[in-house]
């Protein structure tokens, strides 16, 4: 009697740990990685983005809400792109969501390498109904496609659940933008792989929603897209402008100023100038506050990467 009642309690307790166990795989599917300070956390739930609208277009469930809640980050170092302006480096979630406001930025677009020397067959806006947030090139298929920045690769996603985009290619670039790359007929590159502009990092395709070859290219800055008219001559296949201006919640081109409105640049005596970093600056903010650009701060510095820390003594000039 007690031999049963002993193996009744071994199968039970069997039984309760192979239960946990499901459970528990279960919940890892659910598990989204962040982090702090370079140490991985685990956080179960994804808060919605507060960053507002940011270039004031509608949102479209049905194309955007992809992968949300299954998120993968690698550790985000400080020499990784964007490390003090994107709050994680996810490699699963297609459609990164900012938490908070946007602090006020210059983001400098020179390096620029178009993805090639195709025109617009579809551009960003409404089309039949549904937000197209991108423009589409007439690639033929097997095209060789081109980053368009230096930067390192996010996603690298076939074609099951990218909802729509096939083969996707996202790239996060060292200026702080992300580019799209869709239905690819094949990827060449791998999640945490570090590219230049103009190298080849997938094949054009029809894959996902399409009918017909093209490329499917987007621009997005802290999750929120950009029409690319606004910053590429799609024409002359060039940049339209070499810096963008983020007030926080809006992302603007320059405009030509006015004579009397053109900025004084400090006389050079030849002698170097220094800033001491505070709290919260930003290299975008410094440059705007010396009349000069990040690239070239960053060129004085020898930076790899927009990240300052507070304390940090910055040559400007």
């Amino acid at each position: 009697m007690r031999k049963t009642i002993f193996k009744r309690h071994i199968t039970l307790m069997l039984l309760l740990v192979s239960l946990a166990g499901r459970l528990a795989a279960q919940e890892e599917n659910h598990i989204q990685f962040n982090v702090v300070n370079d140490t991985a956390r685990i956080e179960a739930v994804i808060e919605e983005d507060s960053l507002g609208n940011l270039i004031n277009s509608m949102y479209d469930s049905n194309l955007d809400n992809v992968d949300h809640g299954n998120g993968m980050l690698f550790t985000y170092f400080n020499w990784m792109p964007g490390y003090n302006l994107y709050q994680n480096f996810d490699i699963v979630t297609i459609h990164y969501r900012h938490q908070g406001s946007a602090a006020r930025d210059t983001i400098v677009l020179t390096g620029y390498h178009h993805p090639a020397n195709h025109r617009i067959t579809s551009n960003y806006g409404y089309r039949h109904r549904r937000m197209h947030r991108g423009v589409d090139l007439g690639y033929p298929e097997g095209t060789p496609v081109a980053a368009a920045w230096d930067g390192m690769v996010r996603i690298s996603k076939g074609t099951a659940n990218t909802g729509g985009y096939g083969n996707l290619v996202v790239i996060r670039h060292d200026n702080g933008l992300e580019t799209y790359y869709a239905h690819l007929s094949r990827r060449l590159v791998n999640p945490g792989q570090t590219v230049k502009a103009g190298d080849i990092i997938g094949l054009g395709g029809n894959t996902g929603r399409s009918y017909g070859a093209h490329l499917h290219f987007e621009v997005r800055y802290l999750g929120n897209d950009i029409n690319p008219n606004r910053l590429i001559d799609f024409e002359n296949f060039k940049l339209k402008f070499d810096t963008l201006y983020v007030s926080g919640y809006t992302v603007s081109t320059p405009a030509p100023p006015s004579a009397d409105q053109q900025p004084v640049k400090p006389k050079s005596n030849g002698t170097p100038q220094y800033h001491k970093v505070r709290k919260g600056e930003t290299l975008g903010g410094i440059a705007i506050k010396y009349h000069t650009t990040v690239s070239k701060i960053k060129k004085l510095n020898h930076l790899r990467s927009d990240f300052i820390r507070d304390g940090q003594r910055l040559r400007v000039r």
